[in-house]
């Protein structure tokens, strides 16, 4: 049902200094920008990251389904779960540069989108750096019910689980390891946005770009045991962290879930240091305070 990710709706307080980090640091290339949002491309998307300040309440990820039916049969599938479903304004489509939308909120409170016909963009990517991004590749979040959370992906959108780390599960809906994870937590909200880059080479550059920014790493670099990922997570505007990945193996449908170690023993097999709680880490030494208007 659902074809593939769109877009993260970021809410912040300073739409200069969240434009910045998107351009200076993560190399997006801007669309468009007023007083109240800044919008980014990554890839053959119009648009995968948008920073908005007045106009959304909530942060929120879209995703894209194929036809305005589609809208209506998950409408009500999502009834039958006990989850009301709203139909986007005429302005909220627009915003989003879509025909049709519908938005709800699951378990735990995050609010998903979920998008008909979203504009692709007829221009190559032009990056404003040379980070190596090719793409939005997947998104991590809260959950503060991850049991009643997954019924939503799996049983009204038709996601599989691809395998455990703890209580966090993975989630695929293409050829993908995973497009989205849900991580335990005490609160609600997008956790990480992450951006796959060219390879290996092009990850460590980044790198050592951060450092020189100054920008806080969280995790990494390092390699998931789960998806075979490389990695490095950062502090982002606001709470949300953002990850560059690469490499990855395709899932094999031959194979049942597996269950991984909970915490950093199950998310990095290479051991690297970790400093965010929901991964199992510490926030010792630095951490999030250190974004990209550090």
């Amino acid at each position: 049902m659902i074809e593939q990710l769109r877009y993260v709706r970021l809410v912040v307080e300073e739409i200069g200094q969240a434009a910045a980090f998107a351009q200076d640091v993560l190399g997006l290339e801007p669309v468009d920008r007023t007083e109240q949002i800044a919008t980014f491309r990554s890839d053959f998307r119009d648009h995968t990251l948008v920073f908005s300040k007045g106009i959304d309440t909530h942060q929120s990820l879209g995703l894209e389904v194929r036809y305005p039916a589609d809208l209506d049969d998950l409408r009500s599938k999502l009834g039958s779960l006990g989850i009301a479903a709203q139909a986007g304004s005429p302005q909220e489509c627009e915003l989003r540069k879509a025909k049709a939308m519908l938005w709800f909120e699951d378990f735990s409170g995050n609010r998903l989108e979920l998008v008909v016909r979203p504009m692709n963009s007829g221009w190559r990517y032009f990056a404003s750096r040379d980070a190596g991004i090719t793409g939005l590749e997947d998104v991590i979040i809260r959950s503060t019910s991850v049991e009643r959370d997954i019924s939503i992906w799996c049983e009204v959108f038709g996601a599989k689980v691809s395998d455990w780390a703890g209580d966090a599960v993975y989630l695929r809906f293409d050829g993908a390891h995973h497009r989205i994870a849900l991580f335990p937590a005490e609160r609600a909200g997008i956790l990480a946005v992450e951006y796959a880059v060219e390879n290996v080479n092009l990850l460590m550059r980044n790198y050592y770009v951060l450092q020189n920014r100054q920008i806080g790493i969280l995790h990494g670099p390092g390699r998931r045991p789960a998806s075979e990922q490389l990695f490095l997570t950062f502090a982002g505007p606001g709470d949300v962290l953002f990850s560059f990945v690469s490499e990855g193996a395709a899932f094999d449908e031959r194979r049942i879930p597996r269950q991984f170690p909970a915490g950093k023993e199950g998310l990095c097999g290479w051991g690297s240091e970790c400093k965010i709680p929901e991964f199992g880490g510490n926030t010792d030494g630095g951490g999030r305070e250190r974004t990209a208007s550090a």
